[in-house]
């Protein structure tokens, strides 16, 4: 079961003039066989003159706490789902979340 829960969201003026919605999204997924243990991931989806673009990635870690503080970084940062996953990939190998 897949479960999705929106915890920020920013309104970014792009140097045109244009406006771009970015919003950042907890992941929590329970396998059928192993209800016990969640797994937690991070989704990004970017809104710009009615399109929509959406990254996501499952299964990050099985801490919550570790999750949210990366999804925080992500956002604080601005980051856009064209360059989410090589950033999380970084996140995670440098161990800086």
């Amino acid at each position: 079961m897949k479960q999705v829960q929106l915890l920020f969201s920013n309104n970014v003026l792009l140097e045109d003039a244009r406006s771009m919605q970015l919003d950042y999204s907890l992941t929590e997924i329970t396998s059928e066989s192993d209800q016990k243990t969640p797994y937690y991931g991070a989704k990004i989806t970017k809104y710009l003159e009615g399109s929509v673009e959406t990254e996501e990635i499952s299964g990050i870690s099985a801490s919550k706490e570790t999750v949210i503080s990366m999804i925080k970084k992500l956002y604080l940062h601005e980051v856009t789902p064209i360059s989410m996953v090589e950033i999380v990939d970084e996140l995670v190998t440098e161990g800086c979340m």
